[in-house]
């Protein structure tokens, strides 16, 4: 028993000294930190310091000048931040220019609303000053959020759309796509908003529920001759179709069979029909008919038949289309070219008329008498109606099925034939399809799910119509003559506009005098409709020329960006590395932008395109306030930090949907504190480490640390590896694991000791703060790109910095001396062991036979390959933590009880060596040791 009253040896405990506070604050810190990014200009110095790097080229997609940021945003923004981050630390020039889509709909409507409820009148002029000032509004808006996330970009300059040298480049694409001789003026149905009377593109076409009267309507057969085709029958015989959309019917000129598909004639007992056979009796079914088979033809041998409109005096010829289907109906499809892709296109082969009888504003025209000025929809009942009243329809019953609707205003659609710009993707001189199909086998997909849904976008989809008719966009640089209405289209005349857009802007266009743009020059009519030329080539120009009203597609003015800022802003003549987007850009801006290019360069504009999903609640529903299950990112950067958000945008595989609500924003903010409180450690540990004079090489650390450096070393290995296959959340998985278990649960657990109470110069603890310094520098570099906050913050507070940022430094590179992958083997064993102890020190604490761990002693028994492992292990006892630890070789089994001995009031160990007098009173020789 000691004798003397132990001294206080408070001062010479070495416990951790840092001004890195436990608490986050994020959301006053972080704004802080954003402000020294730029007063610092921390972007351009990244740019900067890799000028004579290789570029990685990063075109961002323009998020709508529309209201504010969302979750998806965020998620979308905080991708590519880590992306533009990771690559410039890897040394690569990384210019990230930051942009807005600002022409368009809903500006306009939104405009134009407000005006109505004001009861205002404007010029077109003042109307596109006010919808710029409202785009310019929502942009400033939109980049204060984006800069909240800790997004390093080119914010003072980021390209917009509506930027007058952007809408000159847009200009001058389109004027070189004329030039390459794939857009031409067409007049085919187009997706129609009939309340906003414009085209809109398939890009711009979203699928949603809708209720829909389902008819089946009668076309009688009366010519003699195609009664014989189909074996004379006796009494009236019809062809049945089926449609939902009455509205359609006046424009109807035929009926569409399949070839190949059997056709039977089938007496009702009253009359006899013709349906598919493959149909029948699903038909007979749903109208209650008993058919009875009167004779069989082949699709194609009934296309000489002709059939009469059910009410008004006109034919309907049958005609042959491999679009026809057994899916429903009757294998008789009604068509009317004027209202459908498929009907257009078997119109285009039988020559067939393409009536239109619908205008800009979804009501009939003078063409319908009978419903002339009523909108089409409420026409429908009027219509099945007088189908009623003849004696031709079947049946009508109203089905809820999916339609096409605007996707800004949820407008239900309608296929309308106008006159439109289109850029054909399948003309002679041009192939685009073919051309696009070939090139994707060029990019990188990720995910690799992406390349299969890219390309059957590409192999559907139709012409790209470009023209809309609305003023709050780009105009097609295109003059009519006022005498024949013809275009006149030339490219010399296209790059004038281009350039007095680049003084003035589209306003400039509108206001300047067509003779400025043509001059006294006589111009040609340009047109493939040689009735047209014969027509009005004398009369062209004749009375002289006026502007265009259309304006291009908005997916036109984002899909340029590959010339408007990849070759103009940033100096990149080839593809870009990556373009990244959610996955609903597969028809949108990445198809848009892949068209545009290979129509102007005949080459795709990225190399790598990367899909992330959509964000969805835990439930997998779409996030709606109706729903009440929105994330705001602005709300939980304000209240919780941005970091955060950026964690959470990390943890999922994106390559699917990713689910977002409170669990998981309170998942990823436990895993912060974790990080952090790892960094306050680390931080705190090398306090009085000086790297200079203080390191201690490899190969004279214990087993442990080099232990602890191998499995650093494969940690930065699995981290630049997800980072170069951009699995970002295997990045977030292997810190979060590195840190939660490696360090915490065990090296760090292990070493407190050593660090708090060996000999502060002695070469034990000098190899721990070795490690730790190797470690703090390491994972500040691979936190970076995604918590870009916690690496800056703990950065400012390390001793050793040399930057002005963490973003200035290299990204760690593993150093080859820490590869040790013999001791892996040999420390799962141990920590294997290490667990069972800990488990039945546990039991020990249940009794309270112990409190601490060092209250006991521990006997093991292993078997030979444990026994030797265990035994040749120098520093089992601190590994453990227990005050005595004694191996025996036999059957695995553990036994602890209370140490002998008495505690050591410096380092908590139980001794029965425990001095009792002098300097060294009440302490272990471990610890008389270190204070020698």
């Amino acid at each position: 028993m000691s004798t003397t009253q132990p001294k206080d040896y408070k001062s010479t405990i070495r416990l951790p000294q840092t001004s890195f506070p436990m608490k986050g604050d994020l959301n006053i810190k972080e704004p802080e930190m954003i402000k020294v990014w730029d007063e610092k200009k921390i972007y351009h110095k990244m740019l900067e310091k890799n000028q004579s790097g290789k570029s990685f080229t990063f075109q961002d997609g323009p998020p709508y000048a529309n209201g504010n940021i969302h979750i998806g945003h965020a998620l979308n923004k905080t991708l590519k931040d880590i992306v533009v981050k990771y690559k410039s630390m890897k040394g690569f020039k990384t210019q990230f220019i930051p942009g807005w889509d600002c022409h368009g709909l809903p500006i306009e409507h939104k405009v134009m609303k407000d005006l109505t409820d004001k009861k205002l009148v404007k010029t077109d002029q003042e109307i596109l000053a006010l919808c710029r000032a409202e785009a310019s509004k929502w942009v400033e808006q939109q980049r204060i959020q984006f800069k909240r996330l800790g997004i390093l970009a080119d914010w003072e300059n980021p390209y917009l759309t509506m930027a007058h040298d952007y809408e000159a480049e847009e200009v001058r694409e389109f004027a070189r796509a004329y030039e390459r001789g794939v857009v031409y003026r067409g007049e085919r149905p187009v997706y129609w908003n009939w309340t906003l009377k414009t085209a809109l593109a398939d890009a711009e076409v979203e699928y949603h529920m809708h209720k829909s009267p389902s008819i089946y309507v009668k076309f009688e057969v009366k010519d003699a001759k195609s009664l014989a085709t189909l074996g004379s029958p006796k009494g009236k015989t019809y062809f049945v179709i089926w449609t939902t959309t009455p509205w359609t019917l006046p424009a109807n000129v035929a009926i569409a069979l399949h070839p190949d598909f059997e056709y039977g004639v089938y007496s009702t007992g009253d009359d006899n029909i013709v349906v598919a056979k493959g149909l029948s009796d699903a038909f007979a079914k749903e109208v209650g008919y008993n058919l009875n088979l009167l004779s069989t033809h082949q699709g194609s041998d009934l296309e000489s038949v002709v059939a009469t409109h059910p009410f008004i005096d006109r034919t309907s010829r049958i005609v042959l289309g491999q679009h026809v289907s057994l899916d429903a109906g009757t294998g008789a499809v009604h068509t009317a070219p004027g209202h459908g892709a498929d009907d257009f296109k078997v119109g285009l082969r039988y020559n067939l008329p393409v009536l239109c009888p619908v205008d800009d504003s979804g009501k009939f025209t003078e063409e319908v008498p009978e419903w002339q000025g009523m909108n089409i929809f409420k026409a429908n009942p009027l219509i099945i109606e007088k189908l009623k009243s003849l004696g031709v329809l079947i049946k009508m019953q109203e089905i809820e099925h999916s339609y096409p609707h605007c996707w800004r205003s949820k407008t239900p659609l309608i296929f309308r034939t106008t006159p439109q710009w289109f850029l054909g993707i399948d003309l002679e001189q041009s192939n685009i399809r073919k051309k696009t199909i070939e090139q994707i086998e060029t990019i990188k997909f990720v995910p690799e799910w992406g390349k299969a849904r890219f390309t059957a976008m590409m192999e559907n989809r139709p012409d790209w119509c470009l023209s809309r008719q609305r003023i709050w966009g780009v105009p097609i640089p295109i003059f009519y003559c006022i005498a024949t209405a013809e275009p006149l289209v030339d490219h010399e005349v296209m790059m004038k506009v281009a350039d007095v857009i680049e003084k003035k802007g589209i306003e400039g266009f509108h206001s300047t005098p067509t003779v400025e743009f043509l001059g006294s020059k006589k111009y040609e009519l340009k047109t493939d409709n040689l009735k047209n030329k014969i027509k009005n080539s004398d009369k062209f120009g004749s009375e002289g020329f006026r502007h265009g009203k259309d304006i291009l597609d908005v997916w036109f003015d984002s899909g340029v960006a590959h010339a408007a800022v990849q070759k103009k802003r940033m100096g990149e003549s080839g593809p870009a590395d990556i373009y990244l987007e959610g996955s609903d850009q597969h028809r949108g801006w990445f198809n848009t932008s892949m068209l545009s290019s290979m129509a102007t360069t005949g080459h795709a504009p990225f190399k790598t395109l990367l899909t992330h999903g959509f964000v969805m609640d835990p439930q997998g529903r779409k996030m709606s306030k109706s729903l009440g299950n929105v994330v705001d990112p602005n709300e939980v950067s304000s209240k919780s930090g941005a970091e955060i958000v950026r964690l959470w945008a990390a943890s999922g595989d994106y390559g699917q949907d990713v689910a977002c609500g409170k669990d998981e924003i309170a998942r990823v903010t436990e895993a912060y504190r974790r990080l952090r409180n790892t960094m306050r450690y680390l931080l705190g540990s090398v306090s009085d480490f000086d790297p200079k004079k203080d390191k201690v090489a490899v190969s004279q650390m214990p087993e442990l640390d080099q232990w602890a450096l191998n499995e650093l070393y494969e940690l930065m290995e699995k981290v630049e590896a997800a980072y170069e296959s951009f699995d970002f959340y295997k990045v977030y998985h292997a810190l979060n694991q590195f840190c939660t278990v490696t360090l915490s649960a065990v090296y760090l657990d292990v070493l407190k000791d050593r660090l708090y109470t060996w000999k502060v110069d002695g070469v034990p603890r000098r190899s721990s703060q070795t490690v730790i310094y190797y470690m703090l520098e390491s994972l500040m570099g691979m936190m970076a790109p995604i918590l870009s906050f916690l690496a800056e913050e703990s950065y400012s507070h390390y001793a050793f910095k040399s930057k002005d940022s963490i973003f200035l430094t290299e990204f760690p590179k593993a150093s080859s001396d820490w590869k040790n992958p013999g001791l892996k083997e040999k420390f799962a064993s141990l920590i294997e062991v290490r667990t069972e102890v800990q488990k039945v020190l546990e039991g020990l604490r249940t009794q309270k036979v112990i409190g601490a761990s060092l209250e006991a002693q521990v006997d093991i028994a292993a078997p030979t390959e444990k026994y030797k492992a265990l035994t040749g292990f120098k520093g089992l006892r601190e590994f453990l933590i227990v005050s005595d630890v004694k191996v025996k070789e036999g059957e695995f089994a553990i036994k602890a009880d209370k140490a002998p001995g008495e505690k050591c009031v410096r380092c908590w160990t139980y001794s029965t060596q425990i001095s009792s007098t002098g300097d060294h009173a009440g302490i272990c020789p471990k610890c008389i040791e270190a204070l020698t």
